[in-house]
């Protein structure tokens, strides 16, 4: 009877104080391995949205110029001017742009590189290699134009060469901001240089680089 009783208090015991903090321990590491992985893989999650959407901007601006030039009877780079907008004119449509400055929707910082628009298209009637390519400074494009890159988004290269009819075209372009980047932006920067940092927040940035070759059909 003694025995039952003794082994009754027993089981009717609770957990001493050392076993609580053993427990709480095992409980708090579990805690913290799957906080790890569940923000592991956000940061995949969100790197590899933000990659997707520069790659597309990338390809769809690629085929763009690409298509153009090749059904284009003439071509002319513009060199970037006083304001640093560049130009390329393909037959009477004309690629203002800007590299390095990134497009936002709302308030953009100068100091931070930032504009309303990086690459816009129109078209016009003269477009020449003399003609003066400019950016619209306000969030609309004028009627028959189009900007070509998404917010968040810039141009870090856009390289046109030729020999004879064969052209080489090669896009490059970059999500993030400029805190993101690597070598620190400064105003020597060269953007075809710039990559992703490791700076907190790197799961924002991206960059996408195409290169291809079109011979021209219409001569």
């Amino acid at each position: 009877m003694l025995m039952i009783q003794s082994v009754r208090r027993m089981r009717q015991r609770g957990f001493t104080i050392l076993e609580l903090m053993i427990a709480s321990s095992v409980f708090a590491v579990i805690l913290l391995v799957v906080a790890v992985g569940v923000t592991q893989f956000s940061n995949q999650y969100y790197k590899g949205v933000t990659s997707t959407k520069t790659q597309a901007a990338t390809r769809s601006v690629m085929a763009e110029i690409s298509q153009a030039i090749e059904f284009s009877k003439t071509v002319a780079v513009i060199p970037a001017g006083a304001n640093g907008v560049a130009g390329l004119c393909v037959d009477n449509a004309l690629y203002s742009y800007k590299t390095g400055q990134q497009v936002v929707d709302t308030s953009p910082n100068a100091s931070l590189h930032q504009g309303y628009h990086g690459l816009v298209v129109g078209s016009t009637g003269s477009c020449t290699a003399g003609s003066v390519p400019s950016l619209p400074t306000t969030p609309g494009v004028p009627a028959g134009s189009r900007e070509l890159l998404g917010r968040y988004m810039r141009l870090s290269a856009l390289d046109v060469n030729n020999v004879g009819d064969v052209y080489t075209v090669h896009v490059r372009v970059i999500y993030g901001d400029d805190t993101l980047l690597f070598p620190a932006v400064s105003s020597s920067t060269n953007w075809a240089n710039e990559q992703c940092s490791n700076a907190t927040g790197s799961k924002f940035c991206a960059v996408s680089d195409l290169t291809t070759t079109v011979q021209q059909r219409l001569l």
